[in-house]
């Protein structure tokens, strides 16, 4: 399995985020997510004007990072925003949906995209990939239940669809950013449409 570490990476950080939110409590990990982004921020601006750091990174922490980032800002402060905004804006268990969405579901279409994937339907995108995602994503979250989180299954199915609709745009910011704010902006209409 191509790029391993970062697929883990994406997995585990998404979700060891979301439990820095139910350990801290909602202010103090808000807070923590801002300074965490800001860090990367930070490190990720150095590294573009420091080239010997740069390389520093891509030599010891290749499996984390993607050729094409050398030059450019990693995922990881969008990753990090796109989380700590959703669980700002929306109900808890909305935006829980909405972060699992983004680290289960992104996974699943980058691993069965990379190996299985055919047909082809935006851009390196597909198929196989985008129903991987929106298979894992409602997975995922009809699984929360399991640990009290329980939402109408509507809105888990509809969330996941639109999570794996936003992976597939070839959208000027990053998705990684944006998956969890659309399912969960969607999901939270939906909910109060249903009121």
């Amino acid at each position: 399995m191509k790029h391993i570490g970062r697929k883990l990476y994406h997995l585990l950080g998404g979700l060891g985020l979301l439990s820095l939110y139910y350990l801290l409590g909602r202010e103090r990990a808000l807070w923590t997510y801002t300074i965490l982004a800001g860090l990367v921020l930070a490190i990720d601006i150095t590294r573009l004007k420091v080239p010997a750091f740069n390389h520093f990174l891509y030599t010891h922490f290749s499996s984390f990072l993607r050729q094409n980032e050398a030059s450019k800002l990693t995922g990881t402060a969008p990753y990090v925003l796109g989380i700590g905004l959703s669980l700002l804006f929306y109900r808890t268990e909305i935006a829980t949906a909405a972060v699992c969405f983004l680290a289960v579901g992104d996974v699943a279409a980058t691993t069965i995209g990379e190996r299985y994937g055919r047909t082809r339907i935006a851009g390196a995108k597909s198929l196989e990939g985008t129903i991987a995602f929106a298979v894992s994503a409602t997975t995922a979250g009809f699984l929360l239940s399991a640990a009290g989180i329980h939402l109408p299954w509507h809105l888990i199915v509809a969330g996941a669809l639109i999570a794996a609709g936003v992976e597939l745009l070839p959208l000027p910011v990053n998705d990684n950013f944006v998956i969890p704010l659309v399912s969960g902006g969607a999901m939270e209409l939906l909910s109060r449409a249903a009121q």
